[in-house]
C-alpha cells in the first residue's frame, strides 16, 4: 500500500503546534494569577479592584452526529481539551475566545446485522482543531463584584467557529488520509465554518476560581466530517484509495441485496444532511487581575493603624533640636 496516503504530519503538527501555543499562554495566567504574591501578603487587595477577564481550561467528551453514528449515541470518553479566555461586558452579557483539541470517530460494525451500514462496513477516526469565538448571555444580572457572584450562574451561548478536520482509517496497522484518497472520487477541504449553540452553569468554589459545566452542539457546512457522504467513486487513483472506499468484502456477505447493490456510483451516504458534534464539558474557570495586562504590580491596600502616638519626652525633643 502507498504511503502517500498516510496521514499528513505537517497538518497534524500544525494544529498541534497551535493548540499548544494556546494551552502554554492559559496555563502561564493561570500560574501568574496564583502567584500574585500582594493577595496572599494582603487579603483586602483583592476587594478593591473589580476583575472582567478569566481564563479557563477543561476537558470533556465529544461525540458525533453522521452517517457512521447508526444510533446517534452519546460517548462518555474524554475526547478533548480546552483553553478559553473570556471577557464580561455587560451586566449580561459576555465574549469569550476559545481553542479545542478533540477526536471523534464512527463505526459502521456497530449498526444491526444484515444492516446496509454493516454490509457497508466504513469506519473513520478524525483528531480535529476548532478555533471558536462565543457571545454568552447570562440569565442574572452580574452583582457588581467578581469576588460577590453568584453561587451558581446559569447561561446560554452562541457564535462562530473554524474547524480543522482530518479524516483516517486503517488498513491493517496503518493509517491513511480518507480526504487524501478521495475515497468518493471528489475532493474537499480541511477547513469548515461552524455554529455553536450551548448552555451551561458556572459554580463557584472561591472568590478567585469557577467550575464550569457546558454542554454545546456544533453546526457544520460540511458533510466529510466522516468522510461519507454521496456515492461510490466510479475511478479511482489507485488500489489504496480504492480499498479504502469499499470495504464490503472485509466482512463478506451480510445482505446479499446490500452487497450487490454496493458498486461504483451508487449511495455510500446521505448528502442532504451536514455532520454535527456534541460536546459536554467541565472546566476550570479562575479571574484575572487587571494589572496582568497592564503590567503593574497590584497595589497593596494596607488597613489604618489604630495606635495611639507615643508621647516624646522633654529630653529627646531637646536632643533633636540640637542636632
Amino acid at each position: 500500500m502507498q504511503r502517500w496516503f498516510s496521514v499528513n504530519n505537517s497538518d497534524r503538527k500544525t494544529f498541534l503546534h497551535l493548540f499548544w501555543t494556546l494551552m502554554q499562554k492559559a496555563i502561564f495566567i493561570a500560574l501568574l494569577f496564583i502567584s500574585q504574591t500582594s493577595i496572599a501578603q494582603n487579603f483586602l487587595s483583592w476587594q478593591f479592584k473589580d476583575r472582567y477577564f478569566s481564563a479557563s481550561i477543561g476537558t470533556g467528551s465529544s461525540t458525533y452526529f453522521g452517517e457512521l453514528n447508526f444510533k446517534d449515541k452519546i460517548s462518555d470518553d474524554l475526547a478533548q481539551i480546552s483553553g478559553a479566555i473570556e471577557a464580561r461586558l455587560l451586566s449580561r452579557v459576555g465574549a469569550r475566545i476559545e481553542a479545542t483539541y478533540f477526536t471523534i470517530n464512527g463505526h459502521d460494525n456497530q449498526a444491526p446485522d444484515s444492516s446496509f451500514q454493516r454490509q457497508r462496513n466504513l469506519s473513520f477516526n478524525s483528531r480535529n482543531f476548532h478555533l471558536q469565538l462565543h457571545t454568552i448571555y447570562y440569565l442574572k444580572k452580574y452583582q457588581g463584584d467578581y469576588h460577590r457572584r453568584w453561587a451558581m450562574d446559569p447561561y446560554l451561548f452562541t457564535g462562530g467557529g473554524y474547524l480543522f478536520y482530518n479524516p483516517t482509517a486503517k488498513l491493517g496497522d496503518e493509517s491513511f488520509s480518507l480526504r487524501q484518497a478521495q475515497t468518493e472520487g471528489v475532493s474537499y477541504d480541511k477547513w469548515t465554518f461552524t455554529i455553536p449553540i450551548g448552555a451551561g452553569a458556572k459554580f463557584k468554589v472561591n472568590e478567585f476560581t469557577n467550575l464550569n459545566v457546558e454542554v454545546s452542539y456544533h453546526f457544520t457546512f460540511t458533510d466529510y466530517l466522516d468522510d461519507v457522504s454521496n456515492t461510490y467513486a466510479t475511478e479511482f487513483l489507485n488500489e489504496t484509495s480504492q480499498l479504502l472506499s469499499d470495504r464490503k468484502d472485509e466482512v463478506g456477505v451480510v445482505n446479499p441485496v446490500f452487497y450487490d447493490q454496493i458498486q461504483p456510483g451508487s449511495e455510500r451516504g446521505d448528502p442532504s444532511k451536514k455532520d454535527r458534534f456534541l460536546q459536554i464539558s467541565l472546566k476550570l474557570e479562575l479571574f484575572i487581575p487587571p494589572e496582568l495586562f497592564s503590567g503593574k504590580g497590584e497595589p497593596v491596600i494596607r488597613k489604618p493603624s489604630y495606635r495611639k502616638k507615643q508621647k516624646t519626652s522633654p529630653k529627646s525633643e531637646t536632643k533633636k533640636d540640637k542636632s
